[in-house]
């Protein structure tokens, strides 16, 4: 499995590539919106010698993929424009969690929303992804009122019926649902991506923290997903990065 970090930045990509991480995980909008900070940040994946190859932050929360103000040609045109830039890149994955573009407004039919969702998975976002041979992976979010749990995220996932359409694992989103490796292991290959960051805190992880990763990244290499990234709050980036990846490669 390789290992990757959360940075959009070039001192964030020097750094990552320094302490000897696989890969960087970077905001879709970058991709998306594709302005000058997108020629930097790909002078600094060439000059530090480290891929990009996954993306975080799918669909900004103006763009609604639930309810009744969804515009499927406004989402098709963002997410081509993106997918294009992010295949140049060379990003293998795209993480749709988007609770503020998902989340199901108050009133509206929780059965109507779900269909939305399968049919944006299916019909919007798979056709872009399977031409670009990128793997769009729906998160579980324990803040959304939609798609909270890793069993819940692979059902739909499995639902959309789409071959570039699976799932991740993020460990504090599944602290906070009561979900464990087991599930994991239960929803097997369809997990396909992940993030991980301490728990109860939601930073690095670090030696010595008090926290069991073991039983999460095992599960991971069980399953066959290729990568995982740390996904935390910090105040001190390169410190707190050479700590994760002492955890995560320890």
């Amino acid at each position: 499995m390789r290992y990757g970090v959360c940075t959009g930045d070039p001192a964030g990509v020097a750094t990552a590539a320094k302490l000897g991480f696989d890969y960087v995980e970077a905001g879709f909008a970058k991709f998306a919106e594709a302005g000058e900070d997108l020629a930097v940040f790909r002078k600094a994946l060439a000059e530090y010698q480290i891929p990009c190859e996954s993306a975080n932050c799918f669909i900004p929360g103006s763009l609604k993929i639930t309810g009744p103000d969804v515009d499927p040609k406004a989402l098709a045109a963002y997410i081509g424009k993106g997918m294009y830039n992010a295949a140049a890149t060379g990003l293998k994955t795209v993480v749709f969690g988007s609770g503020g573009a998902r989340q199901i407004p108050a009133g509206f039919p929780y059965d109507q929303a779900i269909r939305q969702i399968i049919t944006f998975l299916r019909d919007i976002v798979e056709p872009v992804a399977a031409k670009y041979d990128i793997t769009v992976v729906v998160e579980p979010l324990c803040d959304c009122n939609v798609i909270r749990s890793v069993r819940e995220g692979a059902a739909i996932a499995a639902a959309a019926d789409a071959g570039h359409v699976r799932l991740l694992g993020d460990l504090f989103h599944m602290a906070k649902m009561g979900d464990t490796h087991e599930d994991i292991l239960a929803v097997g290959a369809m997990l396909r991506h992940a993030h991980i960051a301490e728990p109860t805190k939601r930073v690095f992880p670090a030696p010595g923290d008090g926290f069991d990763y073991k039983p999460f990244l095992q599960a991971l290499e069980a399953v066959g997903c290729p990568r995982c990234s740390v996904e935390a709050g910090t105040k001190d980036f390169n410190t707190d990065a050479a700590a994760a990846i002492a955890v995560l490669k320890g």
